[in-house]
């Protein structure tokens, strides 16, 4: 796992100027795909930050993907040492 936030955010990034208009989700869930993340992190993120899920990538704040690519990074690695750590 060497996907840090900053991948995270240039992949949001570049979906906010290619397809503005798709819901905040779908894009999400585009990037569970491309970088293997976990989906709870993801929902985990968004929620945090009161992010409304079917807001469209494109009317989010350049802030607000900073904070999400940051919050879906720190959970995706919290969850995975959490499942890595042997019981």
């Amino acid at each position: 796992m060497d996907v840090d936030s900053d991948a995270i955010l240039a992949y949001l990034t570049t979906r906010q100027h290619l397809r503005p208009h798709l819901p905040a989700t779908e894009v999400l869930d585009e990037t569970v795909e491309a970088f293997g993340c976990c989906p709870q992190a993801i929902k985990r993120g968004i929620d945090w930050l009161g992010i409304e899920p079917s807001r469209p990538i494109g009317r989010l704040r350049r802030t607000e993907l900073v904070q999400l690519a940051r919050a879906v990074h720190r959970f995706w690695m919290q969850n995975a040492a959490v499942v890595s750590t042997p019981a």
